[in-house]
């Protein structure tokens, strides 16, 4: 793990964002199935990654800005996060909606009947 985080390191300290997939809860619980592995976000950077890996001395030609890259990815988290909590709300909502009318229908069927 301390391997894939050196790594990790290098290629952002080159403006390559990189993430650990597979290092999570699951793992505990499936440790030989889960191997954490090494991802680059950019598709087109991922030859420059592998250079970069396999040569500490290769200039990044298409860098950016790690901690902005980052900083964007979260504010787009926080914006579906957002968006989820209003979809369940609105499901609940619609859910006690249609709790409601089936009460009211038997009700009504049970007042058409007595």
């Amino acid at each position: 793990m301390s391997r894939l985080l050196a790594m990790k390191g290098l290629l952002e300290a080159n403006g390559i964002p990189a993430v650990i997939q597979g290092d999570n809860m699951a793992r505990m619980f499936t440790p030989l199935l889960v191997k954490p592995g090494l991802w680059v976000y950019l598709d087109s950077q991922a030859g420059e990654a592998r250079a970069l890996l396999e040569d500490p001395d290769y200039e990044v030609v298409e860098r950016v800005d790690v901690a902005a890259f980052h900083a964007a990815g979260e504010e787009s988290e926080e914006g579906r996060s957002m968006l989820n909590r209003a979809l369940l709300k609105m499901g609940f909502y619609a859910l006690l909606i249609l709790i409601a009318m089936f009460l009211l229908i038997q009700l009504l069927r049970w007042l058409a009947t007595g």
